[in-house]
């Protein structure tokens, strides 16, 4: 069957100037960043490109993550000062940790201003629980008082938090990213579309559309879905499967998208990511 010779096609980029795709160079990178991290280009074959900050070297064609222990703060209890004895800002009245406030003070040690900028404040359980609020940025530590940060939200708080309140830290997820690993680093956000040659560099994953990603010895078949594996780092393996790769257990699995070709073993595969 011949190709249609009426038939054409776009690399057409929304983002950059609707059918300006030349501004749009998915392998560059550079030291300073040039849009904001997670900065959003989609291309007329559906294609979805993230702009982001890396933490260390990584390869073209893997899968990244990032580094959670690094960036974020697990469920955490009894860390978050009481309004009542939280040191107020600027004299005002309502204090950190109050209703309407802005603010929220927290015991935790080793953390830099601005860790968490960008990312997400989750109280997870007890006094004013079930609220996701934005950060705008953050003191570090011993800033306003010894072995206390001041965590900035964009959203005045709707209920009080206390002492007693447990929270979570999720940072940016296209903030500080490298490999992923299936031990630790497994929430996968996209796919490498150049090879960072500097840690703390920014450049451009794949987050949806057909690419190349690194796969391990286990072949998934055509059409079948893939996940990150437990065996190779920063490949993918067939969801589910028998080997060391995958497991077969699922609640380990992190589905990244479908195989469109099966590639080479521990080479590349085509893979049609679903991360976007």
């Amino acid at each position: 069957m011949a190709i249609d010779t009426q038939t054409y096609f776009s690399k057409a980029s929304s983002g950059f100037g609707g059918s300006n795709a030349a501004q749009f160079d998915k392998f560059e990178q550079s030291a300073t960043p040039k849009y904001h991290v997670g900065y959003l280009v989609e291309q007329a074959d559906g294609s979805a490109y993230r702009y982001v900050h890396f933490g260390a070297t990584v390869n073209r064609g893997v899968l990244v993550a990032q580094d959670f222990s690094e960036m974020s703060v697990a469920d955490t209890d009894n860390a978050i000062i009481a309004p009542a004895s939280a040191v107020a800002v600027n004299g005002e009245t309502v204090k950190p940790g109050a209703l309407g406030s802005r603010f929220v003070e927290i015991t935790l040690s080793s953390i830099g201003a601005n860790r968490f900028a960008g990312g997400k404040f989750i109280t997870t359980d007890d006094t004013g629980e079930g609220y996701t609020y934005d950060i705008v940025g953050n003191t570090a530590t011993d800033d306003p008082a010894s072995g206390n940060f001041r965590l900035e939200l964009a959203q005045p708080l709707q209920v009080a938090v206390s002492n007693d309140t447990d929270f979570s830290i999720i940072a940016n997820k296209y903030h500080n990213l490298e490999i992923a690993t299936g031990a630790t680093d497994a929430i996968v956000v996209g796919v490498s579309c150049a090879t960072i040659s500097a840690a703390d560099n920014y450049g451009w994953i794949q987050t949806r559309g057909v690419c190349g990603v690194l796969q391990d010895a286990d072949l998934p078949p055509i059409g079948s879905m893939v996940q990150l594996s437990l065996e190779t780092s920063g490949a993918v393996t067939r969801l589910g499967g028998t080997t060391a790769g995958s497991i077969g257990n699922w609640e380990h699995s992190v589905v990244v998208g479908r195989c469109v070709d099966i590639g080479d073993s521990t080479g590349h595969t085509a893979v049609d990511l679903m991360l976007d």
